[in-house]
């Protein structure tokens, strides 16, 4: 065996094992015809390779029925985990709109535009209005690309905001990545990675009727929470409250999905996580009641939907 062969034979190993099985000497002597005609830059098959075994790894049909079952899995993460950040978006953009307005969180929407009492909040900086719509457009706007059928332009948006992100990140901590920050802004930026891995080429694109609707109800939902629905029940969040609602309703309508168990379990986590650590480090972990209530509702969903999780897939695989 020559030298670039057992290379380029390394490298197919990249690839997982059920891929390359009947394709192994035929990937070798390809790459091994192109180096010799001069059809391959240095460094360019590797690329070639890894963004191959990503597309494997994360495959929407063709493939084993757990390789299909994970990458449908981390597309519909990266699908609800950015609705989450639109509505973590949205709230804090009630929250502006009532403070610039002057009018108090705690009361309801028909009151809003008949009394004008004071708000006790200060009035948001142009920096935080600023922060507040980067926050949504940093999810909504990949999400609206991928649901007008333009996917490259949803990762490219993705990967943009991802390396923005990160750059302020670096900025603004300075370079500091200490377990309470990356406990914070790991569940927040996480879903963009997995719609980049996710919606490759070869994935079906989401229903976007479906999940336009989707997005309108939690846009509206997110800036009512956000403007009429501060009060001392919030408790660690209002998305923890979501989360032990959301649970209980999808045992009620599951259709048996071990990906949507999956993928609902690992949100409800994030979901979960943020306002925690959060606690954790401005509170030195004074935890109220109602905090470890919904600690409790939502631990025992995410346990509940793992558990149903790996009984659907079970079932689904027999």
């Amino acid at each position: 065996m020559t030298a670039p062969e057992l290379q380029y034979r390394r490298m197919v190993r990249l690839l997982p094992r059920w891929y390359r099985a009947d394709r192994e000497d035929e990937m070798v002597g390809t790459l091994l015809d192109a180096r010799e005609a001069g059809r391959l830059a240095e460094g360019r098959e590797l690329l070639a390779m890894l963004g191959l075994g990503l597309r494997a790894r994360l495959a929407a049909g063709s493939a084993p029925a757990r390789v299909v079952a994970f990458g449908d899995t981390v597309r519909l993460v990266a699908l609800l985990g950015l609705l989450w950040g639109v509505m973590k978006g949205v709230v804090s953009l009630g929250h502006d709109v009532c403070d610039v307005l002057g009018y108090p969180r705690t009361r309801g929407l028909y009151s809003f535009a008949a009394e004008g009492t004071l708000s006790l909040y200060s009035f948001p900086s142009v920096q935080q209005l600023g922060q507040d719509v980067a926050l949504v457009a940093a999810a909504a706007v990949p999400l609206a690309l991928l649901f007008a059928g333009r996917r490259r332009a949803a990762r490219g948006v993705a990967g943009v905001v991802l390396v923005a992100g990160f750059a302020a990140f670096l900025y603004q901590y300075s370079f500091s990545f200490s377990p309470d920050l990356l406990g914070y802004f790991v569940p927040q930026w996480l879903p963009l990675p997995l719609l980049i891995a996710g919606f490759h080429l070869g994935a079906p694109p989401p229903s976007a009727r479906k999940w336009r609707i989707a997005l309108t109800g939690v846009a509206v939902s997110g800036f009512y929470f956000g403007s009429f629905a501060e009060s001392d029940l919030r408790g660690l969040s209002w998305f923890a409250w979501a989360a032990a609602l959301v649970i209980p309703a999808y045992f009620a309508f599951r259709r048996r999905s071990p990906v949507w168990s999956f993928s609902l379990a690992v949100c409800c986590s994030l979901v979960l996580v943020q306002p925690l650590v959060l606690l954790a480090t401005m509170a030195a972990g004074a935890f109220e009641p109602l905090d470890l209530v919904q600690v409790f509702l939502v631990g025992a969903g995410i346990a509940a939907l793992t558990a149903a999780g790996i009984i659907d897939y079970r079932r689904q695989i027999a």
